[in-house]
């Protein structure tokens, strides 16, 4: 990290008050940037370079694999595209930290992210940079975030530029199913990957952060293309709406068996597991579907897989066999995924394994990496040991405990 770097981290850590010129121009941006139309994204951009009075700025959302930058356009990516593995602006990304560069211009690269979900970074340049504006970069970031996950509902323009080559019709539709896949809390993050990014069909997953409790789904439709796709979505669709009527574990189990039953032929079935995490306790509670034993990491460790008896894959009329519950401890990490993971294959034929998948764990643990940007580092290890293409969906949903609420000293 540059000294640069250093300064301006230590600048905003200390959380000085921003003084009547800084409140100023960020009052200016809010008001003007929350009035433009969704479809101008660009010229918010414009709004907040004048508003940190940079020279020039951009945009570089993360593409759907998580693998590149891209510029936001007017209509989509421009030509503009870094690789986040080794790049100035892939650190910010990847650290979730501002990056200062000495030069000529000086660079400022501040992350874009929102409660764990990272959409990207917001680089400047300056030819003149004394470090006047470091208190007005953060809170002009965040608001800038803010804005563009409002309005990205009503345009296409960040989707267009999320790609680095075209969605297949089954992933436009898995990545519309999905929630953001980063979330993070004081409590817990939980995180989702689904690969290959680009023709992904039949995995996906769901979660919700419901009155201190987290509720999650991964799922597995058999079979490949349209036929997986719309067996997940009703899976995922019907798992949602149980969640939401506050039905419990069992009782989803058996409605979603049903739909997928009545919807489908008998040939057919969806794998999966859901469960809930109580945040004031660290209960785990959980069902499988036909899945995968998840993997336990705790202080750094591989504890093993957790248990639990499998119950027949929804659809095909079986009864419950195990509803499983762990207490986690603080620092705990769990990560459930899909069969397509450990069966990856490598060129010459070798499996990716479970001790591969426990060993990147570990490491990622000991290095004390980032939820979301562990989720991250496991996807690219999976798709770079494969190297010819998947011919099967991975797909991974990492929860890390942090710990119950804090009580506040009075």
């Amino acid at each position: 990290m540059s000294s640069s770097t250093e300064r301006a981290q230590g600048s905003i850590a200390a959380g000085h008050a921003l003084n009547d010129a800084d409140v100023g121009a960020l009052t200016r941006f809010l008001t003007e940037a929350t009035r433009l139309p969704p479809d101008q994204l660009p010229e918010i951009v414009d709004l907040a370079m004048r508003a940190l009075e940079a020279d020039t700025a951009r945009i570089l959302v993360a593409d759907y694999a998580l693998v590149t930058l891209q510029e936001l356009g007017s209509d989509g990516a421009t030509s503009v595209r870094e690789q986040i593995e080794g790049s100035l602006a892939g650190r910010a990304f990847v650290k979730n930290e501002m990056v200062v560069t000495d030069g000529d211009p000086t660079r400022v690269v501040v992350p874009l992210a929102q409660d764990g979900e990272r959409l990207g970074v917001l680089e400047l340049s300056y030819d003149r940079w004394n470090g006047e504006l470091l208190e007005r970069l953060d809170p002009i970031a965040r608001v800038l975030t803010h804005v563009l996950i409002a309005k990205r509902r009503f345009t296409d323009v960040v989707a267009r530029s999320r790609r680095t080559k075209a969605l297949s019709l089954a992933a436009e539709m898995q990545w519309d199913l999905l929630p953001p896949v980063s979330c993070t809390t004081t409590q817990a993050s939980v995180n989702g990957i689904l690969e290959p990014a680009y023709t992904i069909g039949g995995d996906a997953f769901d979660f919700a952060l419901n009155a201190n409790l987290l509720e999650f789904a991964i799922v597995d439709a058999v079979g490949h293309g349209m036929s997986a796709v719309s067996m997940s979505v009703a899976a995922i669709n019907s798992l949602r709406n149980l969640r939401r009527e506050g039905a419990g574990l069992e009782a989803a189990y058996y409605d979603t068996g049903a739909v997928i039953a009545k919807q489908f032929a008998n040939s057919y079935f969806v794998t999966g597991q859901m469960g809930t995490l109580a945040l004031d306790t660290g209960v785990l509670t959980w069902l499988n579907a036909g899945h995968p034993r998840p993997l336990l990491i705790r202080d750094a460790h591989f504890v093993g897989e957790l248990e639990c008896r499998p119950s027949p894959p929804m659809g095909l009329g079986g009864t419950v066999k195990e509803i499983a519950t762990e207490r986690l401890q603080p620092g705990d990490r769990v990560l459930f995924f899909t069969d397509g993971v450990i069966e990856a294959r490598s060129p010459d034929g070798g499996e990716f394994g479970i001790p591969r998948l426990a060993d990147l764990l570990v490491r990622a643990s000991s290095d004390h990496v980032s939820p979301a940007e562990t989720a991250r580092r496991l996807s690219t290890s999976i798709i770079d040991f494969n190297h010819a293409g998947l011919n099967d969906d991975a797909t991974l949903l990492l929860i890390d405990f942090h710990g119950p609420p804090r009580a506040v000293a009075l």
